[in-house]
This record gives C-alpha cells, structure tokens and sequence, in this order.
C-alpha cells in the first residue's frame, strides 16, 4: 500500500493522516491500492468544491475515486490507484474547536471518511449513509485503540 502526503501541514499531521488511512485500509482489507492525500487552503478547497460538485463553499474534506470500486469489493490488482483526497487544515481546526476534540481526531476522522468514499461508499441515501457512518465508527473505535 502506498499513501501519498502532500501540502502545508506539520509533520505530525501528515503522519495522523498517514496512519489513519493505512489503518482503514487495512481495516478494510485493501493492501494493494495507493492513494494521496493533499492538505489545501480554504481558497483551494472551495474551488475545487465548486468546479466538481458546483457548490461554492468551504468544506473540510473532498474525495475524487479513480476505480468504480464497489462497497465492500476487494481490489486485488497490485498498485491500483483509488484516487486522491484534499482536506482543508483550517476547516478541520475549526470543527476540531467546535466538536471539543483535538485536531488529529478531525483529521483522522476526515481521512476514514473520505477512504470510504474512495472505496465506493456514499452518504446520500439514509441507508447508505446508516452503512458508512457504521464502518467510520468501527475504523475510528478499532484505531483509537491502537
């Protein structure tokens, strides 16, 4: 497995991420793939959120797959890349701040989440978003542990 960390972030928040995603993807049972994870301004994240989902606003954490991966299909080809995720650091501060938790944990929690995406999984309908919400607490509850 190979996870890319790129952007402005300390080096102990690329390593959360860097754990985070390891972990989830081990968690899921997905050894083979790469992915990146790409730390961005608030200007930047909006733009992309507005030129891939045509909302212009800031938000904490995008998902761009680059496999149709299904929710619980194992990827088997050696090196396949799921695809990247861009997180904004001064949006997770603000949530972090606002949920009363330390900004790893929002990180953390950013990075299971979008991983689920990568992997196929959505939150737009209630029972998928019952089923996502489900593995991102098993994923965050089995890593804290750790």
């Amino acid at each position: 497995m190979i996870i890319n960390i790129m952007g402005l972030a300390s080096s102990k928040i690329k390593k959360v991420a860097k754990q985070a995603a390891s972990f989830s993807l081990e968690f899921l049972n997905q050894p083979c793939v790469e992915l990146s994870i790409k730390f961005v301004s608030p200007k930047e994240i909006q733009r992309l959120n507005k030129d891939f989902r045509n909302i212009d606003k800031v938000t904490d954490v995008l998902s761009f797959p680059a496999t149709d991966t299904q929710v619980g299909e194992i990827v088997k080809q050696e090196g396949t890349y799921l695809g990247d995720m861009a997180i904004c650091l001064k949006q997770a501060k603000k949530q972090a701040k606002e949920y009363n938790w330390k900004l790893c944990q929002e990180v953390q929690k950013l990075v299971i989440h979008s991983v689920l995406h990568l992997l196929g999984y959505d939150h737009i309908e209630d029972k998928d978003y019952q089923t996502m919400n489900e593995q991102e607490q098993k994923i965050a509850e089995k890593l804290k542990g750790e």
